[in-house]
């Protein structure tokens, strides 16, 4: 049975909510998408706020954090 999981967006000031998530078989699968998300907006996230690390926090359905992963170019 697939486990939904939730992809936010955080830099320390600020966290962008992941409200729809994702289904995957289990964390490993989830981590695969949320690398391949990372891809797809690192350019944009980092060219707005060049001086600021932002990351990606991978959550289940209860709000637990699984991983952190930095979002970089």
């Amino acid at each position: 049975m697939p486990i939904r999981f939730y992809f936010d967006v955080e830099n320390g000031r600020e966290t962008i909510r992941d409200h729809d998530g994702v289904e995957a078989a289990d964390l490993a699968e989830a981590l695969t998408e949320a690398r391949s998300v990372i891809q797809e907006m690192a350019h944009e996230v980092c060219a707005d706020d060049p001086g600021t690390a932002w990351a990606l926090v991978v959550r289940d359905g209860t709000g637990t954090v699984l991983a952190r992963l930095p979002i970089r170019r």
